[in-house]
């Protein structure tokens, strides 16, 4: 079987909350950078107000979208 390079999307929540942190210190807290083997992105959020959502899910759309055509391409090859 392939390997396939599933997306991961990370949403860093309460970002209305005064002392949140940013999402870049939240990656860099949970050593985001060391996935290496798939794609992932991280998006600042606010659920009760619905912010970063869309952001995000569009993210997630584009990579699976990519993954599909390229998947396309090497079949075509074959």
């Amino acid at each position: 079987t392939r390997n396939k390079k599933i997306p991961v999307l990370f949403f860093a929540n309460k970002m209305d909350l005064r002392d949140a942190l940013s999402s870049v210190k939240v990656s860099q807290m949970l050593c985001l950078e060391n996935i290496k083997d798939k794609p992932w992105h991280i998006c600042a959020s606010n659920a009760i107000k619905g912010e970063g959502l869309q952001e995000g899910l569009d993210w997630l759309q584009d990579q699976i979208t990519q993954s599909y055509q390229n998947n396309e391409q090497m079949n075509d090859q074959a």
